[in-house]
């Protein structure tokens, strides 16, 4: 430990790597937290459906959502949120977003985070994600 100053000033590229590092993987775990929500995968999305009574919410326009859907979603357009509120049934109960890829997810899970919505779930990929695990769609 006596050493660590000096090996900090003798080996400042590889100690400011460590540091970016450490920074970029706490970072996106924070950002998570603070935002109110957690990013799952798949089958994680899976589970807290079918173990937890939890609903998939997809989040994309009406037209995009009739072309082809997750089976018993609820559709609430990040549009018209505050509207669609009503579909919604308790808001203890866990929310998986769903958008095409994950990213538009996100910002509605702020909104619904502001509507007093706490157990709040981002499915990363999307249905992107969904297609890949060669889950079934609605058509």
């Amino acid at each position: 430990m006596e050493n660590l100053g000096e090996f900090i000033v003798n080996h400042w590229i590889l100690s400011s790597l460590f540091v970016v590092l450490l920074f970029l993987v706490f970072s996106d775990s924070l950002t998570r937290k603070l935002g109110g929500f957690n990013a799952v995968d798949v089958p994680t999305a899976v589970n807290l459906v079918n173990q937890q009574k939890g609903c998939f919410v997809d989040i994309r326009d009406k037209a995009a959502f009739e072309t082809s859907h997750i089976v018993d979603s609820i559709n609430v357009p990040v549009a018209d949120i505050e509207a669609n509120l009503k579909s919604l049934k308790k808001k203890d109960q866990p929310l998986v977003l769903v958008c095409d890829s994950g990213q538009r997810s996100k910002a509605a899970a702020k909104q619904f985070k502001k509507h007093g919505y706490n157990n709040i779930y981002v499915m990363s990929g999307g249905l992107h994600a969904w297609r890949d695990a060669k889950l079934p769609l609605f058509s």
